[in-house]
């Protein structure tokens, strides 16, 4: 199909030509995309990459080639994982006072209250800090969303304390590290205030970087390819006007499937004769004649026609179209004095090797 003629398709016609197996490789890819995305795959290195090829490829090595059914999935994707990372993740992070465990065996309560992190522990030569800043939520994994604060905690009479100024207009996670040796931290989250519309916020701006990620990939891959494609069309589109190439339904043998090119009356592969129809053929590029017994164009050199068997019997009238269109024909041979092959007695030039014949010649 050709760039304009699928341009005057519309977009539910496309839609409905599709096949069930076509269906399936598009909901398919989306199911997959969808599953791998919820449980934090595009975090991970090219991850969102991954995803874009999967969402792309899987359909288009089913047929899927139109790039407006592409466009479709991609947003319908696109907005999908938006809703799902958006309202999915609300419920998943809880408010609560105290931490859920300890980060060292030496130390017995993390609490928050008024302003204050305490920290309570015997061994007083912990290295003890608290980061905060506002939560940041991305398909179930947590974390800062803007850049920290981080305040030292000093030690007192069994108690580590530090004061941060929590905001009261956000949501906002406590974080106590513990240093040991040079690289070595240990750490504990503490809620400290959510409600649902800063949930719902946060929810919102970690999806959208994700998914914004994931659809450059995907639209990305979708304009280069669609790009090159109507430049493979283009190029096919001029082969074919100027006789190279054969419109397709017509370039490939009908019995072996081999590539054929104009000019070409026989398969190169299998040898079964070449039938297109007349408002497709071009000039040959070889000389023939037609077949006595099925009109079949046959090779200028053949005994037996490929299509019909009938063999072709020397002494019968000779009748060759040329190349250019020009016919010679006659009962009576002489022998081409340039490369010895026997051509009709009224031929101007030899249809093998094109040499040309004065009127004296025989």
């Amino acid at each position: 199909m050709t760039e304009n003629a699928e341009s005057k398709v519309s977009l539910i016609e496309e839609f409905k030509g599709l096949t069930t197996k076509q269906w399936l490789a598009i909901i398919g890819s989306m199911i997959a995309s969808i599953i791998l995305t919820m449980f934090g795959f595009a975090l991970s290195c090219l991850g969102f990459l991954v995803i874009a090829v999967l969402l792309y490829m899987v359909p288009h090595m089913l047929g899927v080639i139109s790039p407006k059914i592409k466009a479709v999935v991609g947003v319908v994707f696109l907005v999908l994982i938006l809703l799902i990372g958006t309202f999915g993740y609300t419920d998943s992070v809880k408010d609560y006072d105290e931490a859920s465990s300890t980060i060292d065996p030496s130390i017995s309560e993390v609490t928050y209250e008024n302003g204050i992190v305490t920290v309570v522990s015997s061994d007083d030569s912990l290295n003890l800090r608290v980061i905060y800043g506002i939560l940041g939520i991305n398909f179930s994994v947590t974390g800062l969303a803007e850049s920290a604060e981080t305040t030292e905690m000093k030690y007192s009479d069994g108690v580590y304390s530090a004061s941060v100024k929590i905001r009261d207009d956000c949501i906002q996670i406590l974080q106590v590290q513990l240093e040991k040796g040079e690289d070595t931290f240990i750490s504990q989250y503490e809620i400290v205030r959510v409600n649902h519309a800063d949930m719902l916020s946060i929810c919102f701006m970690g999806a959208a970087q994700t998914t914004g990620l994931i659809g450059l990939m995907y639209f990305v891959l979708l304009i280069f390819s669609t790009l090159m494609r109507r430049s493979a069309m283009k190029a096919r589109d001029k082969m074919e006007a100027e006789g190279r190439l054969y419109p397709e339904g017509y370039s490939k043998c009908k019995e072996c499937g081999t590539m054929v090119l104009p000019g070409e009356i026989t398969c190169r592969k299998c040898g079964a004769p070449i039938e297109v129809p007349e408002d497709v053929k071009v000039l040959h590029k070889k000389d023939f004649f037609e077949c006595s017994e099925c009109g079949t164009e046959v090779p200028i050199d053949a005994k037996v026609c490929p299509k019909c068997g009938a063999k072709f019997d020397e002494d019968e009238e000779t009748v060759i179209q040329h190349a250019d269109g020009t016919v010679d024909s006659s009962s009576e041979t002489f022998e081409c004095s340039e490369c010895g092959k026997e051509v009709p007695a009224n031929a101007k030039r030899c249809p093998y090797c094109g040499a040309e014949f004065d009127e004296d010649e025989e």
